[in-house]
């Protein structure tokens, strides 16, 4: 079953080789734009023998920096092959100018734990590994990272550990106070993987010093953690293994070094610093995928429209793209006024959809340039405009009228609508789609028309 979420996760998402905005359905705007025609289907024709045709391709690189929620972990499956997903984060300082003992005080090291709330997952719940690794080169916020981005790390792990994930149960930590004492705290579901203590050592043997006294300071210094499943694991069997979703913004999000400090009495004192991940922070998802372990192989080296099946993978994976190429000789000669149009995506179960089927998809259209843009109809709102599962009918619905009324009226191009998964860069969900000459059903355009 897939992975409960304890929260909606609502990301801005960039995708494509250029910019484009993929928010998801809750963030649209509602009412700000004024249709040129009412939306009435009582006194309309209907047809729904409107040619479309589709192709099937690997995806664009996806923005995949400043989410809220970080992805790692492999997955196999029988359709899309082998998909990889790693995160990679900036600890910062708590506050500046960071005093971690005194000059006449020592100090014993105790751990350092990198703490990952989770939010969610796909895939089975079975004992997995993951690493850290010390990022080898300077982040900042005001770069740009893609999800095919290629960090540099240093080579050595330094932290790694193997666990079944539990994002039911709360985690009981004991934390040192400020009273010299031991709170007993209960956090949420999350994963804490102790680190290397020569990290601990070295950040604190930098105490009082420039490399502590700021932010900025501190990232030249320590400039972040990547973590991943290790390379060469690849599931045995399809539809197999899972991808965890981690709320990289949350407050239990974070490195912390646990220690004692030696006063010049002969006190020992349990201390506690934390190095946050929060909104401050570089955070950004990186994917792989190997389609030669699915069937989609197949699919991809073929020219030709797709008519059977279409296929829409998150992690930059699979798209696919429509056209709706005779629509506007059809109805040459007339002045038609289109009352709805309706899209209905129908989709395919089969091994692949052991874990469900996405959750929400969004069609969006092409410039001049490539580029993916909104339609019209994505700015009327989530109401309106659709795109979430309806389990009842196994589909996908978008209203597009005023998409296709401006391709009965020229006014645009038809470069195709691009079928992508909600939240690409943030889930790794997947879909495959009934194509336009399926016998069993079909991706198919209900159209609602008036003659002027």
């Amino acid at each position: 079953m897939k992975y409960p979420f304890s929260r909606i996760m609502r990301e801005l998402l960039i995708i494509s080789a250029s910019f484009f905005l993929l928010t998801l359905t809750s963030c649209k705007d509602e009412g700000d734009f004024n249709p040129s025609f009412v939306e009435d289907t009582s006194s309309s024709s209907f047809t729904d023998d409107i040619r479309i045709i589709g192709y099937v391709k690997v995806g664009d690189s996806l923005l995949a920096d400043k989410v809220a929620t970080g992805l790692a972990g492999v997955y196999k499956d029988s359709v899309f092959g082998l998909s990889r997903a790693a995160f990679n984060v900036q600890p910062i300082l708590s506050s500046n100018f960071q005093t971690f003992y005194e000059d006449d005080e020592t100090y014993i090291t105790d751990s350092i734990v990198l703490s990952l709330q989770y939010t969610g997952g796909f895939g089975d719940s079975v004992p997995q590994t993951f690493e850290v690794y010390r990022i080898n080169e300077e982040l900042s916020l005001d770069e740009t990272y893609y999800s095919n981005k290629v960090v540099s790390v240093a080579p050595s792990i330094i932290g790694t550990k193997t666990f079944k994930p539990d994002l039911i149960s709360p985690v009981i930590v004991y934390n040192p106070n400020n009273f010299g004492g031991v709170d007993t705290i209960t956090l949420q579901p999350q994963l804490r993987i102790r680190l290397d203590n020569a990290i601990a050592e070295e950040i604190l043997s930098k105490s009082g010093q420039a490399e502590v006294e700021s932010t900025e300071n501190f990232i030249r210094f320590f400039n972040g953690l990547r973590i991943q499943s290790p390379n060469g694991i690849v599931p045995s069997a399809n539809n197999e293994n899972s991808i965890l979703y981690f709320a990289l913004t949350a407050f239990d999000t974070k490195m912390s070094i646990y220690y004692r400090v030696i006063t010049n009495d002969n006190d020992t004192i349990p201390q506690l610093i934390d190095f946050p991940i929060n909104s401050n922070s570089v955070r950004f998802n990186t994917f792989e995928n190997d389609f030669s372990l699915g069937s989609i192989a197949n699919v991809l080296p073929n020219p030709e429209p797709d008519s059977i099946y279409l296929y829409s993978q998150a992690l930059g994976g699979i798209q696919s793209t429509i056209f709706f190429p005779e629509i506007a000789n059809q109805f040459a000669g007339n002045n038609i006024i289109v009352n709805k149009a309706e899209l209905e995506i129908p989709v395919s179960g089969g091994s692949y959809s052991k874990f469900g089927f996405a959750n929400a998809l969004i069609v969006a259209t092409r410039d001049e340039s490539g580029s993916l843009q909104f339609i019209d109809d994505f700015f009327e709102g989530e109401n309106y405009f659709g795109g979430k599962y309806n389990s009842t009918e196994q589909s996908y619905t978008f209203n597009i009228a005023r998409y296709i009324q401006k391709l009965l009226n020229k006014e645009i191009d038809d470069n195709g609508l691009v079928i992508i998964i909600s939240g690409s860069a943030v889930n790794a969900e997947r879909a495959v789609l009934f194509g336009p000459e399926n016998q069993a059903r079909k991706i198919k355009l209900n159209l609602y028309y008036s003659n002027t």
